[in-house]
């Protein structure tokens, strides 16, 4: 009897084994550990956070850990956190500004790797940040970054409603006529309800505001 064959079964079996484990591993005991870590985070901001630096200390515990998913989601989750709090009006600028430089550092690879899960939320998160931050600075490099993550998220879903509406009100801000009538007439021919598009457009038009002049 040659020992061969049941030698390459034998062998087999122990790399479908490891190659499980692997699977295991990496594929749910990471993303799993990576998720209970933040929920439980997220349970003790209230107790714990008392300013942003505790929150950056806090959520980076989690988002640093390492996992094959879940990254994309959790940076995600905590955009939209930071949204929540740099649009108080009680938040100052220097924090504003400080809070969005953190979640930037760690959407900045994801946004390197140019692909993901519902990626055109992300330039959403990112654009709308960038707005918030201007209307809390006042500094026009957020205005222009947040225009840019706006355009780029169209560009991935040109019929996406949350950046359809972001860019609507860039183009507004610009006082650019001829954008912000296309943008929204885009807007109404799939939401015709949506009332007030239609009668922001009606507003933003009897200002008689021109167009801004190119670059």
């Amino acid at each position: 009897m040659n020992p061969l064959p049941q030698k390459a079964k034998q062998a087999a079996g122990i790399l479908l084994g490891v190659l499980i484990l692997w699977v295991g591993y990496y594929g749910s005991y990471l993303p799993m550990r990576k998720s209970k870590a933040f929920i439980s985070t997220l349970r003790g901001l209230s107790e714990h956070v008392r300013s942003l630096r505790d929150f950056e200390d806090a959520v980076s515990g989690p988002l640093d850990m390492p996992s094959p998913i879940g990254q994309e989601e959790l940076v995600r989750n905590v955009g939209n956190l930071i949204l929540g709090t740099i649009a108080r009006p009680e938040t100052s600028p220097e924090v504003a500004r400080a809070a969005a430089r953190f979640v930037e550092n760690y959407f900045e690879p994801i946004i390197r790797r140019g692909k993901g899960m519902s990626f055109e939320q992300d330039y959403y998160i990112l654009g709308l940040m960038n707005q918030v931050v201007f209307a809390r600075t006042g500094d026009e490099q957020y205005f222009k970054t947040a225009k840019e993550y706006y355009r780029r998220g169209l560009e991935l879903g040109p019929r996406r409603p949350q950046s359809l509406y972001g860019i609507f009100d860039i183009y507004r801000a610009e006082g650019d006529v001829q954008k912000t009538v296309e943008t929204a007439n885009q807007i109404l021919s799939q939401w015709p309800d949506d009332e007030r598009v239609r009668r922001t457009l009606e507003e933003f038009l009897a200002t008689g505001t021109q167009p801004s002049p190119a670059p």
